[in-house]
């Protein structure tokens, strides 16, 4: 399946959680099914992050990779996803 990165665009800051959790790295057959399992990890309370329910929402999926490599394992992303400093015209596209 393809690997999808879950991020803010640009200039979207409001949509930061109060948990800290900014993005997701998930593999999925489609972006609206990137954007499904990334919610459902983040509702599971995993990786130390306290349960929230659709904290992706007004979030983009954006595929990184046509599949993942074995041993893959899905991942919440707590800070900046792309880094501060970047300002690019493809983020989140």
């Amino acid at each position: 399946m393809p690997l999808f990165l879950i991020s803010r665009t640009n200039g979207t800051s409001h949509l930061k959680s109060p948990a800290g959790l900014h993005g997701a790295l998930v593999d999925a057959v489609s972006a609206p099914a990137a954007m499904t399992a990334a919610n459902a990890l983040a509702a599971a309370g995993t990786s130390g992050v306290p349960k929230m329910d659709a904290p992706f929402s007004g979030y983009v999926a954006t595929q990184v990779a046509a599949t993942a490599k074995g041993g893959f394992v899905p991942a919440l992303v707590q800070g900046d996803v792309l880094g501060a400093a970047y300002s690019g015209p493809a983020r989140g596209a």
